[in-house]
């Protein structure tokens, strides 16, 4: 399984949890029954010395030859009245062995293999690990009430045995189980993420341009808000998609009129007799191509704002020299019109942090629909004022205005309000009012106060530091 895929870092995590939770807890379970155990078989020792030191007291004056030969065999210790017990290799006999020694301190009687064993020292008693011809030995050591004592021991290996025995049984469960548990934690996970995998078969089968809701039948309570969310995603990208559908047949439709004029007046140039004609094809032809320019040159100012041509570093810029400059850009159309126009502001200066791009594409498209909606020899007044920390940029004109009713189409593109016949594009305030969210303005359209034409209001922060640098 990949490690970016989602249902092998669940199987992972399950598995960590488990191998977190299970190898402490055996651990634990292994230290604490190797404590219960040599506690019983430290316990066993004492009880088999104590039993057996009992034993010889009760039996000391039975001891004969004839049941020496029976039930021991003798050693050299055998010579000092010491009895031996044969011990046989082929059970477990060979794991345990005594020594017992009488108030004397002669030794009475032991197993072959700790009769060589020497005897214990004054006060010797309770439990202790030794060596004793090769192995480790755990020996207990007490003296009875009898006042004999008794060494009995049982050899380190057998211990050993009985640990490798719980280590075996407490490592094989989890050898043999947590592959089984990662296997069906595996399948279990495979089970719990079988939504997502009807979710991409859903969205894999999906009709293009489609806007029928996702919907799984028994969806998890977890992925509902993805499914929600996703259709929201979805109907908001075919709205984009339709849009953009819409605008570029809406563009094509707006290049073809004046494309179409041009081309008639052009070819009307050349079958012209005289040159009367002839000039008023050719400024017929170059009007329309001029009209082509300056909707090509909205339409691009558009996809520049709408790439975010607003990405670019925002900078401190002056509004009075930007409109001072689109007004002087604009002066043959109000020279042509005859238009009074106005620029007011009550500061040299009135800065914003802004893009230069969007600011001056707003007060372009401002300008000049204000200029061609308005008749020859009317007035069109700008004003910028500071009103706090605010910024308000107005422009009047004296053309027919906008009706209430249509003023929230009007941002709309390629929307021309209630003046058919003007010679606008319907693109300009739609990249007006996209130029004011970049910044995060506000725009209305009003009344102007003299009850005839159109007042755009425009309120956007101004800059708060000054346009100082550093």
């Amino acid at each position: 399984m990949s490690s970016h895929s989602l249902r092998a870092r669940l199987t992972w995590l399950i598995i960590a949890v488990q191998v977190m939770v299970l190898i402490p807890l055996g651990a634990i379970s292994y230290q604490r029954e190797q404590h219960e155990m040599v506690k019983l078989l430290d316990g066993r020792l004492a009880q088999a010395g104590r039993t057996l030191g009992t034993l010889i007291a009760y039996n000391k004056r039975d001891y004969s030859d004839a049941d020496a030969e029976r039930a021991v065999t003798l050693a050299t210790e055998a010579q000092r009245g010491a009895v031996v017990v044969a011990v046989h290799a082929k059970n477990y006999e060979p794991e345990v062995g005594f020594q017992a020694y009488d108030p004397h301190g002669t030794l009475i009687a032991a197993t072959a293999n700790l009769a060589d064993l020497p005897p214990p020292v004054k006060g010797e008693h309770g439990f202790r690990d030794i060596e004793h011809n090769g192995s480790n030995w755990r020996l207990f050591t007490l003296t009875n009430r009898f006042n004999l004592t008794i060494r009995i021991g049982e050899r380190a290996e057998n211990r050993a045995d009985i640990t490798q025995g719980l280590i075996l049984e407490h490592s094989l469960p989890l050898v043999i189980g947590l592959p089984l548990l990662a296997l069906l934690a595996g399948l279990a996970v495979k089970q719990g993420l079988r939504p997502l995998d009807k979710l991409t078969k859903v969205l894999a089968e999906r009709a293009p341009r489609s806007r029928t809701p996702i919907a799984i039948e028994r969806t998890p309570d977890e992925i509902k808000p993805l499914i929600v969310t996703l259709n929201q995603q979805l109907e908001r990208l075919e709205d984009v998609i339709e849009r953009e559908h819409r605008f570029a047949g809406d563009v094509a439709h707006e290049l073809r009129t004046p494309l179409a004029a041009a081309t008639i007046h052009l070819e009307g140039a050349l079958i012209a007799k005289d040159a009367g004609e002839l000039e008023y094809t050719l400024h017929n032809a170059r009007r329309n191509l001029g009209r082509l320019g300056r909707r090509i040159e909205q339409i691009l100012a558009i996809a520049r704002l709408e790439a975010g041509a607003a990405a670019e570093q925002r900078t401190s810029l002056d509004l009075i020299t930007l409109a001072t400059e689109v007004v002087e850009e604009l002066a043959p159309l109000i020279a042509e019109k005859d238009i009074s126009l106005s620029l007011t502001h009550d500061e040299p200066e009135v800065r914003i942090s802004g893009h230069e791009v969007a600011m001056t594409a707003m007060f372009r498209n401002l300008v000049e629909n204000a200029l061609r909606h308005t008749p020859e020899r009317s007035r069109v007044d700008i004003s910028v004022h500071r009103h706090g920390d605010t910024v308000v940029i107005d422009i009047c004109d004296d053309g027919p205005g906008i009706p209430a009713e249509l003023r929230e189409r009007a941002f709309q593109r390629f929307e021309r309000g209630n003046d058919t016949k003007a010679s606008g594009y319907g693109l300009g305030l739609s990249i007006v009012q996209r130029a004011v969210e970049l910044h995060e303005g506000s725009i209305e359209l009003l009344d102007n106060q003299s009850g005839q034409g159109l007042l755009v209001r425009i309120r956007i922060a101004v800059d708060p530091s000054g346009g100082r640098i550093g």
